[in-house]
């Protein structure tokens, strides 16, 4: 292969926000140039990256540059680049070409542009609610051992929540997705977004994933805190939030003293106050967790089950969590809920409520929010303020740490009937980290529903009876943090430092703080470029990112692609100088959710896109999309598509290179069998899904199209049926293979999980399909990467074999690419490193199996790899200052045949 040379570079040292870190490893240079040592030096908060790449700065730094190289100057969140100074002084954009002669210094400046929360409202919702798609949703199938018929479908409990005037619910059934399959997800009143409640123990809830967050088996001789830090570090992989539900069960031990489960790092919020466990225990649990240097928001939850409760205030919104955001939009609720900017109040219209910020530079604004951190040196002072919103005749107590056993800070009874008081209080910051919360209590009965759910029906605890009975929570706000640098976690079970090797992969998209992630990756060989799409993530928006290699190691500055801010799931396909991407757009709305298929096309190798174009847009939601390019330059989309009263199905449509569309047909609607559910059982219904399509095209030109199908599964979407208790969990998807002329072609198996696929046509025109196969088992139990193949001609594909055997880790995201050589590449990531951190692997189809096994030891947590010639493309946390609170996750490239 022909490509960039490697020569050493020296060692970089850069600090970031206080913390040294410093980076060795090798540069890219073209051809034989050597260039000269220049000086990059960054003023506030970026990334500066050369063009060929050579290594990433993010302070001062040195790297062999040459004249007509390029910088980019790449802001990191809450910053903005402001212009360039020395050798690029003058040039307007963010990616400098550097000048010819000279001695070579260079400085980005950039200046603070940190989120305007000034026009943020408060958005009311239920973090924690269930379904009949629980093994144990409703009443009935607790009672009767899964039996009795089921009274808890999406429609009511969606009415229910807008009725309560939510502004956004995720339904958090018991590890599953599935409920976002069933045609009744769907509200025109309030903003749905993904959950599920996950993990086997301690339960989480998480919201934003696009999919089922699997549970790890555990390792013998390794702490329980291991599973817990692997499914955190796979939500945050999707941008996604991770919240400990009730801690007061599963978090910590039969005295209340946090267990090894409660010392993985990085969770988003905890459950403060879960109606159907004992708030007390929880108010502790969070307590201890701040002072051992854990940072965190608060979440409230019903928890709720049961709509026999709900006549008696005991349903959704009881409590209610609110979230600060400047709109009410999936990627800035996600955002606000990861940065803990919440709160938690009982939960009907009258309900009392509290904020909570404060001021430390002295200017009046009180611009630190709850949930935030602020570092300061000790011995600033600052002001704290309360506001106090109808809480007539509640106690208001506010606490530092250590929390409740030093006693309030200050405490004051209410006097607002309407309207709000506010309560300012002088503070002083000290030499060791502290925090900052307030909560409400009721003088007497004031909650009679409170009383009922959660104390009475709850659990309660004789010796605070009194408490429990007459000083009842009402309101809880959330932290704020005050320390003189970022804190580090102490404890006995943490996750190891990070093990990872400089690997020498090279930047290509997303920005120091931010989210970048769901990459695709295409390779030309005859032009040797290489092309990404990505979703780039910020404070409100997703969005589409294209990125290109050339064949000399040079980078184009990447192009937004995507005219909306909630652009996901892009897909890209290549053919010489032919680029199509395609992607999943939600700007005809997400109230209710109208995701659509949006195209664009570039005839010049990626150096320009034509206007979008609108290849499927219906009165329900178009989503996951994928694409290959025929050799007549027509392109082949797929997609998932469901509308009122339908199933998913996959949909298929061909784009002309002028842009012009053929009729879509539905793949995989023949034979499923749809039944509206009745009105005594809930789980009555039957709504096959037929979703996660992938498609590819060999030689011929006859496409290759698979998806996951759940149509045999005795309960499609369920846990089980009236009469017959539980059922799958989760259900016996398979994979479904189709070609124009062939019958549908299913492999999988009845006792597994099959799910997660993808398919090529290598350049001997074979058909290789890859997915994930897991034991029908709901959590605790490893996913492994299973593989078929049907040889040119072939009727049918053979017998399904495992990639890689290896029992003690899982497993995720296969995907398959095309080699320098045409031989069919496959990678995906695994849990088997020793630092506990997710790392992709490879593997290439040689001599009829797959082979040469390999496991990328780069640092960080690095995640959803995509093969694409000699190349891997993956997501990565490597450049992350801290292991929590930090959402650094970028795309990075791999080269992995390098040339000798």
């Amino acid at each position: 292969m022909q490509g960039p040379q490697r020569r050493k570079a020296g060692i970089v040292v850069a600090v970031i926000g206080g913390i040294a870190l410093s980076a060795c490893g090798d540069s890219t240079v073209p051809g034989d140039g050597v260039g000269e040592a220049g000086r990059v030096r960054i003023e506030g908060r970026g990334q500066m990256v050369s063009s060929p790449r050579t290594l990433d700065c993010f302070a001062d730094c040195t790297m062999p540059l040459a004249a007509g190289d390029r910088l980019l100057a790449i802001a990191a969140r809450d910053w903005r680049f402001e212009r360039w100074d020395g050798a690029c002084a003058g040039q307007a954009t963010v990616e400098c070409v550097l000048p010819a002669g000279g001695s070579i210094e260079v400085v980005a400046r950039f200046v603070p542009a940190p989120q305007d929360l000034s026009g943020a409202q408060w958005r009311r919702g239920d973090l924690h609610q269930h379904s009949d798609h629980s093994s144990d949703g409703s009443l009935g199938r607790q009672l009767g051992d899964d039996q009795a018929p089921g009274n808890m479908p999406l429609a009511d409990i969606i009415a229910q929540a807008e009725a309560a005037g939510l502004d956004f619910l995720p339904i958090t059934d018991h590890r599953t997705h599935d409920q976002h399959y069933d045609p009744q997800w769907e509200s025109s009143g309030l903003l749905l977004i993904t959950g599920e409640e996950a993990n086997g123990s301690p339960h989480a809830t998480v919201h934003g994933a696009v999919d089922m967050i699997d549970q790890n088996a555990r390792i013998d001789g390794e702490p329980e805190s291991r599973v817990v830090q692997e499914s955190i570090w796979l939500a945050h992989s999707q941008g996604a939030a991770w919240v400990t539900a009730h801690p007061d069960d599963g978090s910590v031990d039969e005295g209340g003293v946090p267990n090894a489960r409660a010392d993985a790092v990085g969770v988003d919020l905890v459950e403060i106050w879960n109606r159907a466990s004992y708030v007390e225990g929880e108010i502790d649990y969070v307590e201890n967790r701040w002072n051992a240097g854990f940072r965190f928001g608060i979440a409230g939850a019903s928890d709720n089950h049961f709509k026999e409760l709900w006549p008696l205030g005991g349903g959704t919104g009881r409590p209610t969590t609110e979230v600060l955001t400047p709109e009410l939009s999936d990627r800035a609720l996600i955002d606000a809920l990861r940065a803990g900017r919440t709160g938690v109040h009982s939960g009907d219209a009258l309900s009392p409520r509290l904020r909570i910020d404060a001021d430390f530079d002295g200017d009046g604004v009180f611009e630190v929010r709850a949930g935030e951190e602020v570092f300061v040196p000790a011995g600033t002072p600052g002001k704290l303020r309360v506001r106090i919103e109808q809480g007539l005749g509640n106690r208001v107590l506010v606490y530092a740490a250590p929390g409740r056993s030093a006693g309030a800070l200050a405490e004051v009874i209410a006097t607002s009937v309407i309207g709000f008081e506010e309560l300012v209080l002088d503070i002083v910051a000290g030499d060791t980290p502290s925090w900052y919360r307030a909560e409400m209590r009721s003088l007497g009965l004031a909650d009679p529903s409170s009383l009922l759910f959660g104390t009475v029906l709850g659990p309660y605890d004789l010796d605070n009876l009194f408490q429990q009975l007459l000083a009842q929570v009402r309101a809880l706000s959330g932290p704020i943090f005050v320390s003189t640098a970022p804190v580090t976690p102490q404890g006995q079970h943490l996750p190891p430092p990070d093990r990872g090797t400089d690997d020498g992969a090279e930047y290509a998209l997303g920005a120091p703080g931010e989210f970048a992630g769901f990459v695709d990756a295409a390779h030309d060989a005859a032009s040797g470029r290489l092309h990404l799409v990505a979703e780039v993530h910020d404070a409100v928006s997703t969005r589409v990112h294209y990125a290109a290699r050339a064949a000399d190691g040079r980078w184009r500055a990447p192009l937004e692609l995507s005219a909306s801010t909630s652009a996901r799931f892009p897909r890209i396909a290549v053919a010489g100088d032919h680029v199509v991407v395609v992607w999943q757009d939600e700007r005809a709305g997400q109230i209710p959710r109208r995701a659509a298929i949006h195209a664009r096309i570039s005839r010049d190798g990626g150096a320009h896109f034509g206007d979008e174009i609108v290849v499927r847009a219906v009165d329900g939601r178009a989503m996951h999309p994928d694409v290959a390019l025929a050799a007549d330059g027509r392109a082949h989309v797929v997609w998932q598509q469901i509308r009122a009263g339908e199933p998913f199905d996959v949909w298929y449509t061909i784009l002309d290179a002028d842009g012009r569309l053929a009729d879509p047909i539905n793949l995989s609607r023949d034979g499923k069998e749809i039944v509206a559910a009745s009105g005594l059982d809930a789980r009555s219904a039957r709504y096959p899904a037929s979703v996660r399509p992938a498609i590819a095209i060999g030689a011929d030109d006859v496409p290759l199209i698979a998806w996951q199908d759940n149509r045999f599964d005795i309960d499609p979407l369920w846990t089980g049926q009236a009469g017959s208790g539980e059922g799958t969990d989760p259900d016996d998807w398979q994979i479904a293979v189709y070609s124009p002329g062939r019958a549908i072609e299913y492999l999988g198996a009845a006792d597994a999980a099959d799910r997660h696929v993808d398919v090529i046509v290598d350049g001997l025109g074979r058909a290789h399909a890859v997915w994930t196969s897991k034991p029908l088992a709901a959590a605790g139990a490893n996913l492994r990467v299973l593989a078929a193949v049907r040889a040119a001609g072939a009727a049918s594909f053979a017998a399904p074999q495992a990639v890689d055997e290896f029992a003690a880790s899982s497993a995720r995201a296969p995907r398959l690419g095309l080699a320098a050589d045409g031989a069919a590449r496959l990678a995906w990531f695994d849990s088997r490193s020793s630092d506990w951190r997710w790392r992709v692997m490879s593997a290439r189809f040689e001599q009829g199996a797959w082979r040469d096994v390999r496991l990328y030891g780069g640092r960080g947590v690095n995640t959803w790899p995509v093969p694409a010639g000699a190349f891997l493309a993956f997501a990565t946390t490597r450049h992350a200052e801290r292991v929590q609170r930090d959402r650094t996750q970028q795309i990075y490239v791999l080269d992995v045949e390098p040339s000798e």
